[in-house]
């Protein structure tokens, strides 16, 4: 019973204080279920000994029984013909089956009792390991839970550390600078290119006033000729 005293001082104990001894829950909880599965192991072969010495028992006293009705028909048949010692001898024997018997009978009411006990104890044990796995199950889980959590919050504390959303305020700013610069230059190159399109609509306007001008002059002087 010590080892499920144990594996009761466990499952009771807090799964947390297990994590901050730095065992793993879930191995020495699986630990201590297979040393008590063993224990019910062991305690049931006990019990099987046990049943197989009070059916031994029953056994011979099923023997002697026979054996007593078997003398008492010979002690008769050799009172029949006359042979007093011969009946003497089963009679003897016959006694000395039925102190047996009372022996065994003696024995066989213990027996029965210790393998009534014997069984009520595995049927404890038995209730207990099982009790025991569920609640190693939930540890386990529970376990698990929890870690899982500690972990998420530890993801988390990391990233306030970090800040990523400052980061990323960071980089929005960054890139919407670089689209106003990208919009500021378009405009830039969009002007110079107006203002040298109207240079170039200049020095064409000048160009056409010279033809036209001297075209005048050529007509002109076409004119004097005539």
């Amino acid at each position: 019973m010590g080892l499920f005293s144990r594996v009761k001082d466990l499952l009771q104990a807090n799964i947390m204080d297990m994590v901050n001894k730095a065992e793993d829950p879930e191995k020495m909880l699986n630990l201590y279920v297979d040393r008590a599965t063993e224990e019910v192991r062991n305690f049931q072969i006990q019990v099987n000994r046990a049943v197989a010495d009070k059916i031994q028992l029953e056994e011979r006293i099923a023997a002697l029984n026979k054996e007593i009705a078997q003398r008492t028909e010979q002690a008769t048949l050799a009172v029949q013909q006359g042979k007093d010692d011969l009946a003497r001898t089963a009679l003897t024997l016959k006694k000395q089956a039925e102190t047996s018997v009372a022996d065994y009978q003696a024995q066989l009411t213990d027996q029965d009792k210790a393998v009534e006990d014997l069984q009520e104890n595995l049927r404890i044990l038995s209730e207990k390991l099982e009790k025991a796995k569920t609640e190693r199950n939930n540890l386990v889980m529970r376990q698990r839970r929890a870690e899982t959590m500690k972990k998420a919050n530890e993801a988390i504390s990391g990233m306030s550390t970090k800040d990523p959303i400052a980061d990323m305020d960071r980089m929005k700013e960054r890139v919407e600078r670089m689209e106003a610069e990208a919009k500021a230059s378009r405009t830039m190159v969009s002007s110079g290119n107006s203002m040298e399109d109207q240079f170039a609509e200049l020095e064409k306007s000048k160009a056409n006033t010279e033809v036209e001008d001297e075209l005048a002059q050529l007509k002109a002087q076409f004119k004097k000729e005539e």
